[in-house]
């Protein structure tokens, strides 16, 4: 009994569970995803970003990212789906959704991190690499 009382109970401050902002941000990053799916991934960048007007899609550091979507996408092979890596959320203020992205010659981390003004929820930064493989490598050596 004192187990099941120790796994059945959830602490507050778990960022782990289901926020307020879920039901906002998923359905966007789902939106991206389906059209990466169907092989309009410049469409899906694109949408993704003028969803916050502050964002310049014009920017020269927004011009590169959007070149180095389109390489993946273009030499990575077919996009074969998405899983979710992890989620933070800091009240309903920011959240952080990790997705590993999955592509036939090789995966990509891709993050989405959304931000709640107090007026409207946008996605406030899109970032993506290929650094998780050496992530997972280094969690599963053994050290002794």
């Amino acid at each position: 009994m004192g187990s099941f009382f120790l796994f059945g109970c959830k602490s507050p401050n778990n960022t782990d569970s289901i926020s307020k902002l879920d039901s906002i941000c998923i359905p966007v990053i789902d939106s991206f995803f389906q059209k990466v799916e169907s092989n309009n991934y410049k469409a899906a960048v694109d949408d993704l970003l003028l969803a916050n007007e502050n964002i310049d899609l014009e920017d020269s550091g927004t011009v590169a990212m959007k070149d180095r979507f389109a390489a993946i996408n273009q030499f990575s092979g077919t996009y074969r789906g998405k899983s979710l890596l992890k989620k933070k959320s800091i009240n309903d203020d920011i959240a952080v959704y990790s997705y590993l992205a999955k592509y036939d010659k090789k995966f990509y981390r891709f993050i989405f991190v959304f931000y709640n003004n107090g007026i409207k929820t946008k996605i406030y930064k899109f970032l993506f690499d290929d650094t998780a493989e050496i992530e997972i490598e280094e969690s599963l050596k053994l050290y002794m």
